[in-house]
Order: structure tokens, then C-alpha cells, then sequence
């Protein structure tokens, strides 16, 4: 499925990336509960506050431990319990920024755990430069696309699945200072 919906929003600040983060777990929620793989893409230029994003989404829902970014390890691991549900999560946060051969990307394993979701869990995986993964990775539910601009950075978003429809529904209801809705 292609396009089901699309989104843009001005993101002033580090703050209003963060609230765009935290309205994105409120509705990874929901999908989480009756999915057992969603599969968001971040991609943009250098610096425009893809990790911030998703860091914030995760914290949001529940990962305590520090976000960073994982370039040099290209995989962090994150396991948290969706609260009020009990359902155990385990969120990859992904960064192909160094991927230079797809072969390093069969290595990772992800495309098996995108196929094969373990089904005591739900996996959430967040891909940073999923533009590099040139569709080994199939089609993103969600995918961020984010640039520098005046002021702070342009965050266009665009469905490519029903779920992330319904997602994008959601993030429409974003408020912060620091964040406008560009385009609905």
C-alpha cells in the first residue's frame, strides 16, 4: 500500500521534536496493542534531529534506559513492558548511516526479524537512514522525513500502511509552542 497519508509539520526546536516524539508514542500505543511489528523509517540530512525523535517516542513509552544514537553500533536494543497492558516491547533503534554494503545489513539480522516477530513480544523498530536499506527492509508503516529549515527543521511524515494511517490521524492532535502544522 502506498501514501495513505501524509503530514508536515515546522518543528522550531529541540523541544518540538520532542513533542512530536512524545504525541508519536501516545499513538504507537494503540498500534502496538494490536501489532506485533511496526516499522518506522527516519530518514534526512545530517544533524536535523532524527535520533532526538526517537529518543523522545521512546521515553514516551517507556524505555528507561538512555536513547543515544546508535551510528557505531548500529543497533540498540530496548525492552520495556507497554504500560497498562502488560505487553512485553523490545524496540530496535536502527541507524544505516554506515551501512556501505547490503550484505552488512543481511548480517544484522533485521530482515528476519522483520519477517519472523517473536510472539511473545511486539517489536518496534525505528530506522534511521532507512534510505539506505534500499527496500531490504519492505515498506515503513511510518516514514519521517526530516530537513534543516528557518526556523528549526521541516518534519514531513508520510503512511504507507492502514496502521500507519491511523497513526498519522493521531500525530495531527500534536500541540507545542514549538511545533506548527504545516499541512494536513
Amino acid at each position: 500500500m502506498t501514501g495513505v497519508g501524509r503530514l508536515s509539520y515546522c518543528a522550531r526546536s529541540v523541544d518540538g521534536l520532542a513533542a512530536l516524539g512524545r504525541t508519536l508514542a501516545g499513538a504507537l500505543r494503540e498500534a502496538i496493542a494490536g501489532r506485533p511489528l511496526l516499522l518506522l523509517a527516519l530518514d534526512g540530512e545530517l544533524g536535523t534531529g532524527k535520533t532526538t525523535l526517537a529518543a523522545a517516542t521512546l521515553a514516551a513509552l517507556g524505555v528507561r534506559s538512555r536513547v543515544t544514537s546508535p551510528t557505531y553500533g548500529l543497533v540498540h536494543a530496548h525492552m520495556f513492558t507497554l504500560a497498562g497492558t502488560g505487553r512485553k516491547v523490545e524496540a530496535l533503534h536502527v541507524d544505516l548511516y554506515r551501512l556501505r554494503h547490503l550484505a552488512e545489513l543481511d548480517e544484522l539480522g533485521l530482515e528476519d526479524g522483520v519477517q519472523s516477530t517473536p510472539a511473545a513480544a511486539c517489536q518496534v523498530l525505528l530506522v534511521e537512514w532507512f534510505e539506505n536499506a534500499r527496500g531490504r527492509l519492505g515498506s515503513p508503516d511510518l516514514a519521517f522525513r526530516l530537513k534543516h529549515a528557518k526556523p528549526g527543521r521541516l518534519v514531513n511524515l508520510r503512511a504507507h500502511s492502514t496502521t500507519g494511517g491511523r497513526i498519522l490521524r493521531s500525530l495531527r492532535g500534536a500541540a507545542h509552542p514549538e511545533l506548527q502544522l504545516l499541512s494536513d
